[in-house]
């Protein structure tokens, strides 16, 4: 029997108490140290760059398992949850994700993640730039974007990379439109390319 959530939590909860909410309740919750949190107003462009880009980065690791024989295998989701650490139970729901792939009712990890990246809005800058990266490196996680976007669509992306396996994030690069039909060419994870025409929202006219 799923639980409804309530509006004053006194104390924590663990993980499996938040993966016993309803889904739908669940759908626009994080939880953080145990105690649950509304994710951000996100418009329809906001959401649009985070299919963009997770479906951008799946041509990439496409074109990766292709040239490897399907190994390693990668996936990309958006909006799913990503579980950092059980205790005190912390997961966060990224705008996009690259990660190894697993079973279908294995739990997203920290340790299958290889890129996670935000889609800066109004309301979540502050939240993306500074508790979300802390976050994600903490946990491990090798490389986060972040996203800013106008109504053409991707206008800069940031990137950040550990430089071991837990620590700060280094920033390692910032691309804007302006300056390149490209967007990103990286060769960690892998080797991929992303176009700036790939990352649009308009249409084109």
């Amino acid at each position: 029997m799923t639980a409804s959530w309530p509006r004053a939590q006194q104390e924590p909860i663990s993980w499996e108490a938040f993966l016993d909410l309803d889904e739908d309740i669940r759908r626009e919750l994080e939880i953080v140290d145990g105690y649950v949190v509304p994710r951000e107003q996100r418009g329809r462009d906001h959401q649009k760059v985070g299919t963009r880009l997770s479906l951008a980065l799946e041509q990439a690791a496409v074109g990766e398992m292709r040239r490897g024989g399907g190994e390693p295998c990668y996936e990309t989701n958006t909006e799913i949850d990503v579980l950092l650490w059980e205790v005190p139970a912390t997961a966060r729901k990224p705008d996009f994700v690259l990660h190894r792939c697993l079973p279908e009712y294995e739990q997203l990890t920290a340790e299958h993640c290889l890129i996670v990246g935000e889609v800066l809005s109004t309301w979540s800058a502050r939240r993306d730039r500074v508790h979300k990266m802390s976050d994600y490196a903490d946990a491990g996680i090798p490389h986060y974007w972040i996203i800013s976007f106008d109504k053409v669509g991707v206008l800069t992306i940031e990137r950040y990379a550990l430089s071991a396996r837990t620590g700060p994030y280094t920033h390692i690069g910032t691309s804007h439109r302006d300056m390149s039909p490209v967007a990103v060419s990286v060769s960690d994870p892998f080797r991929l390319e992303l176009l700036w025409s790939d990352l649009e929202v308009a249409p084109r006219i």
